[in-house]
């Protein structure tokens, strides 16, 4: 498995802004990476679930599981193994997860996450909590252990 978060930093921001809104919602390193004229982005990856767990935990206390669920369920036909969705960076900054289906959505740009995994849609059922949903390993009992 493979997560990757990656947010742009706009010449207006403050690259540390941009930095706690991804702390609020991911569990990783993040490396600020310089794109020249002022521009820079924020990347961080990960090979563990456990670098969900913010987000995951943020989903559900905001009760929109739900609308994660069906949203990224929609965003992952077609595909086994990769899944890719934007949130809001502003919404992210006050630990709220919000779904930015186009970087319009997100004045500041968007907060870009890919999942690369064997079975995206195992990782969308943890996500939202809706093991039960998908039939196989229960990655719920795995978080725990890990994190």
């Amino acid at each position: 498995m493979r997560v990757r978060v990656e947010a742009e930093v706009r010449p207006t921001e403050d690259p540390n802004k941009v930095l706690k809104a991804l702390r609020n919602l991911f569990n990783m390193e993040f490396k600020l990476v310089e794109r020249g004229r002022g521009w820079a982005s924020w990347v961080g990856e990960s090979e563990d679930l456990t670098s969900l767990l913010p987000l995951k935990r943020a989903i559900q206390a905001k009760a929109v599981d739900e609308t994660f669920y069906k949203y990224l369920k929609r965003l992952s036909k077609g595909t086994q193994n990769l899944l890719i969705f934007k949130l809001n960076k502003q919404a992210a900054y006050a630990g709220t997860p919000s779904l930015a289906e186009e970087d319009v959505e997100s004045p500041l740009g968007a907060i870009t996450v890919e999942v690369e995994a064997e079975d995206v849609k195992k990782v969308i059922a943890w996500l939202t909590g809706k093991e039960g949903e998908v039939s196989g390993r229960d990655e719920d009992s795995s978080v725990r252990q890990n994190g």
